[in-house]
């Protein structure tokens, strides 16, 4: 029935949480979870609760951010046009919209080009930059791609043109003859947080810019970047980077921005989304897959247009258009999700990982469904489709202790790959599709040597003991002052003891999924006890029997049906109760989000 190896229950120093809870007038479960995140002290604490945009480190100390922004300043004031090349990502979208709407809102607009993932694939593609440069552009701008593109700028540079990259992958052996590259990847990059998404270096460079227009006594300079948080909370929440430090800081008041925003699009997708209030979640379960979905199976510029317009007529069609497309990115991806796992089971490699593609998946989906394949072998994965050309194109994910793009690497001896990037644990890969088999040996066999099965089995760290009385909604407005929730600042999850289940019952189009409510055992009907909701994947709750006692590991989340807020138990894990005991673990060392 278990889906983890081991449960580890976090244990805190008790003084400490006494402390803290006494100093912050806080519920002593909030000083708990604060303590276990690494903010013990009262200082500290009240930074993270309540995060402040002074604290954001100088623009200037990222490596080449002055001189993109004193080359920027000189183009404006020359009247040079410039061109803003995104990506068809959440994260390239963003930071492709925060940049227009800057740009728009210091009197200088610019063109912005995003490409079509089947069309012109991922990265800088050398003929859209040729016809840009021949349309007249005098400056590029790339976001969220651009740090490995070292031949296609190159030949921007041949033609006299200056170009500025904001990205946040790793680099490759060789830099791009960029004008400016921003990348807090670089080794010679002071910028104190080194793990922003891409629309974080974007504003970056919003903040650097706005300080040269200021040195020449621009108008511009006077424009506020607050309201502009609105995209970076997107890209950063949607792109899964870590919620902290500097990402926690703009993910929050970028939350804030959104709960307020003026823009049509966000109005009409959060309609469109049924959602009457937005956190972290929302944006990784509602408007992130719909802003993705555009890129995934249509054209990513429909979810850029989303974002941007002022018209509240335009914005509602538009949000209708890409939730349409989010609905058959759904279909498209169950389909896939299907197909590759029942090929991944045949895979001779699948304990160490997996590699697997077809002709008929596709290409807009890949990338999650490798997540999903992933998770269900616990290994890293890659899917891929492959084209009429005889080319796979695909995504890749990989679990913790494995970095994608050193494995990568590794396998590209001999030139496997037409092209590869991304970050550790997620990434792309070009290759012939009739190298595929090797490719697979050899990741698999890198895999058996970095990350040995010894060293994968997965802990379930747990937060704290619920008393089941406790889990309501009180509960859970306390715990929105963690907000946002992600990387490195996780859901919390606690361990309920001896609950009854009742009123199981499988959901969902795929029959994935089991809803099911859970109470204190005891002589009365159920009907008149406590009861609290839950939610599982069938694969953790498919073999529980009606009236059984279970220990459970939960995450608390609001599900909002039609207007109605209840309180629901995300099951994480389950277990017959009594056999299953967690170990504790003292929080002595790491902290809780730095052991995930």
């Amino acid at each position: 029935m278990t889906a983890h190896a081991d449960w580890r229950l976090h244990e805190p120093d008790p003084m400490a949480v006494a402390a803290l809870s006494e100093a912050l007038a806080i519920d002593p479960l909030l000083a708990r979870l604060l303590c276990l995140r690494g903010h013990g002290q009262p200082q500290e604490a009240k930074r993270f609760l309540q995060p402040a945009l002074r604290d954001l480190p100088d623009p200037l100390t990222m490596a080449d951010a002055e001189l993109a922004a004193t080359c920027l300043a000189q183009a404006i004031a020359a009247g040079k046009k410039i061109c803003v090349y995104g990506d068809y990502d959440v994260d390239g979208i963003s930071a492709t919209g925060l940049l227009w709407s800057y740009f728009q809102a210091i009197g200088y607009p610019v063109q912005t080009f995003l490409p079509d993932r089947f069309r012109d694939g991922y990265g800088l593609h050398g003929a859209r930059l040729g016809e840009l440069a021949d349309g007249g552009v005098d400056l590029f701008i790339s976001v969220d791609c651009g740090t490995n593109s070292v031949d296609e700028i190159a030949a921007m540079r041949a033609r006299g043109l200056d170009f500025i990259v904001c990205d946040h992958h790793a680099l490759g052996p060789e830099r791009p003859p960029a004008t400016a590259l921003l990348n807090p990847q670089r080794t010679d990059c002071a910028y104190p947080d080194k793990q922003l998404s891409a629309v974080g270096v974007a504003l970056v460079l919003c903040m650097a810019l706005r300080r040269a227009l200021h040195a020449q006594g621009h108008p511009g300079a006077q424009v506020e970047l607050r309201p502009l948080l609105e995209f970076v909370a997107l890209g950063t929440i949607a792109d899964m980077v870590p919620l902290s430090g500097v990402n926690r800081i703009v993910a929050w008041h970028g939350l804030r921005q959104l709960g307020i925003s003026q823009r049509p699009g966000v109005q009409a997708l959060a309609r469109q989304s049924d959602l009457y209030a937005l956190g972290s979640d929302h944006i990784g379960f509602a408007l992130g897959p719909r802003i993705n979905a555009a890129g995934r199976v249509a054209e990513a510029k429909t979810a850029f247009e989303l974002l941007t317009t002022q018209d509240p007529a335009r914005a509602q069609i538009l949000a209708e258009q890409v939730n349409v497309e989010n609905n058959h990115r759904r279909e498209l991806q169950m389909q896939v999700t299907q197909a590759a796992l029942a090929q991944a089971q045949n895979c001779p490699e699948r304990g160490d990982a997996v590699v697997v593609a077809d002709l008929a998946w596709h290409q807009g989906v890949v990338g999650i469904v490798a997540n999903r394949v992933k998770d269900d072998f616990r290994v890293p994965a890659f899917v891929l489709a492959v084209g009429e050309d005889g080319v796979a194109r695909g995504s890749g994910r990989s679990v913790a202790g494995y970095d994608l793009v050193e494995g990568l690497r590794a396998c590209h001896q001999g030139g496997l790959f037409e092209r590869f990037g991304g970050h550790a644990f997620a990434a792309g890969v070009t290759i012939q599709a009739d190298r595929l088999p090797l490719f697979r040996q050899r990741l698999a066999a890198h895999v058996a040597e970095v990350l040995p099965a010894k060293d994968r089995l997965e802990t379930l760290e747990i937060d704290a003991e619920l008393d089941f009385a406790a889990a309501g909604h009180e509960l859970l407005s306390a715990l929105d002052r963690l907000e946002p929730f992600g990387k490195g600042n996780p859901r919390p999850t606690f361990l309920l003891r001896n609950v009854q289940v009742h009123d199981l019952q499988v959901v969902g189009k795929d029959r994935a999924w089991v809803r099911c409510a859970f109470s204190l055992p005891g002589r009365q009907a159920v009907w008149a006890r406590k009861t609290l909701a839950g939610f599982g994947a069938f694969s953790l709750l498919g073999e529980v029997v009606r009236g059984e006692c279970v220990d459970a590991v939960i995450r608390l989340e609001r599900n909002s049906f039609r207007g109605s807020v209840t309180v629901q138990a995300t099951v994480q894990d389950v277990a017959p109760a009594g056999t299953r005991v967690a170990a504790v673990v003292r929080a002595s060392g790491p902290s809780r989000a730095e052991s995930l």
